[in-house]
């Protein structure tokens, strides 16, 4: 009897610990009224964004036992924040951090539709680089055009399909260049008016080129996209 009630317990634990991680899904705020109020996007593919934390970017997250991790960067260092959660109740998420301190957040929703755009366009341009997105849809699926005119290189002209996931736009691009169809993973993080490109290790996946691990994946250096009007 008493392997199997050693099973049955290790099955409730693991479906507790599954349900934890469902209801962690979702953006949790310190305090919507407080104008100083920080939090965090996490999303159920274990994406997690920052909201908002100075110098301090996530990317992913994870539940590790009774801790919340969250890995990222900060002062564009590698960086992970972990949480001991003491109780976690309908809405309502209460930790404690790695000074000790007591935290408590208040889910409000897994996106916010109002900080997305119907339709919206995003450039840049240096010396003879021009780089142009066309997003028609971003809520929270994703389509649109690209197109890469880089100097001394043949033209990309392309769509976009793919999802916002907090503030990162995680898309594939059908592109053609040099006569030919190609498929190629791209990756943008949003920062206020502006959308900058990821780059990561990359490797050929069913014709497509995709990244390796999204958790290598770094903004550091990467094209800026400024908002700017969609010519009609």
């Amino acid at each position: 009897m008493k392997p199997f009630i050693y099973v049955l317990l290790l099955i409730s634990f693991i479906a507790c610990k599954n349900k934890d991680a469902d209801s962690l899904v979702g953006k949790w705020m310190t305090s919507g009224q407080n104008p100083e109020a920080w939090g965090f996007v996490l999303d159920k593919e274990g994406i997690a964004t920052a909201l908002p934390v100075k110098g301090v970017q996530y990317k992913t997250w994870e539940q590790v036992g009774s801790n919340l991790v969250l890995h990222g960067t900060k002062s564009e260092e590698p960086y992970t924040n972990s949480f001991k959660i003491l109780s976690l109740k309908d809405n309502t998420l209460v930790v404690e951090d790695e000074n000790g301190r007591e935290l408590t957040f208040t889910k409000t929703s897994a996106m916010n539709v109002s900080d997305q755009d119907e339709e919206a366009c995003y450039s840049y341009t240096m010396n003879q680089d021009t780089v142009f997105l066309h997003l028609t849809a971003t809520r929270p699926r994703v389509t649109g055009d690209l197109t890469y005119q880089l100097h001394e290189k043949d033209a990309n002209r392309g769509s976009i399909q793919g999802k916002m996931k907090g503030d990162t736009l995680l898309a594939e691009y059908t592109f053609n260049s040099e006569g030919r169809s190609s498929v190629r993973e791209v990756v943008f993080i949003k920062k206020g008016d502006t959308l900058v490109e990821g780059f990561g290790p990359v490797h050929d996946k069913e014709g497509k080129v995709v990244f390796q691990n999204h958790k290598d994946i770094t903004f550091t250096n990467g094209l800026t996209l400024k908002k700017v009007n969609c010519v009609k």
